[in-house]
């Protein structure tokens, strides 16, 4: 594995980029935000093929996510089948569920680095964290509500609660199906 490490680095680098090109468009994060409107500039001609077959549906961009799918699937096909017997089914398990694990990391360091933030820049008007703040944001929202206690805002406590409980379901059914760890 260690002679495959700048392939790995590469697949994952490409897998993170196209991960959040899909919670841009998920989250419908603003076209004026530069970052954003230069990765679907960048990104689009990319996924334009594949919407033919795969349309957005529901603010998912399922191109965009097959083409992450299939980057994890070709990467542990090239990594772990020499070592070990695994199907095709392993394989896209491997890949979807390490896709799922790459999102919910990028949400939570994305909701870290928007808690900090909110404490040392608290009207700042920078890009990358009006990306932070737009893909946290909806995620904080149904809490706020009930966990907003004398200007006190605990509901980003209980959104890295779930993420880590999304991070341990995904791991568990991973060990469970008898997959490698992610890379």
């Amino acid at each position: 594995m260690a002679n495959n490490f700048f392939l790995i680095a590469l697949v994952n680098f490409f897998s993170a980029i196209f991960l959040l090109y899909l919670l841009f468009r998920l989250f419908q994060l603003s076209f004026n935000n530069p970052i954003v409107s230069n990765s679907f500039k960048y990104l689009e001609p990319f996924l334009k093929p594949f919407r033919f077959v795969l349309p957005i549906l529901f603010g998912i961009d399922l191109s965009a996510l097959a083409l992450v799918i299939v980057a994890k699937f070709g990467l542990f096909n090239l990594i772990f089948s020499a070592d070990q017997i695994f199907n095709t089914v392993d394989a896209l398990s491997w890949a979807a569920i390490g896709s799922l694990y790459m999102a919910s990391q990028i949400i939570r360091y994305s909701l870290f680095i928007s808690i900090f933030a909110s404490w040392l820049a608290p009207m700042s008007n920078n890009s990358f964290l009006n990306i932070c703040h737009g893909l946290t944001q909806p995620l904080l929202l149904p809490f706020q509500r009930f966990t907003s206690f004398s200007g006190i805002d605990f509901s980003p406590i209980i959104v890295f609660f779930l993420l880590i409980q999304i991070d341990r379901i995904l791991l568990t059914l991973g060990a469970n199906l008898e997959l490698p760890r992610f890379i």
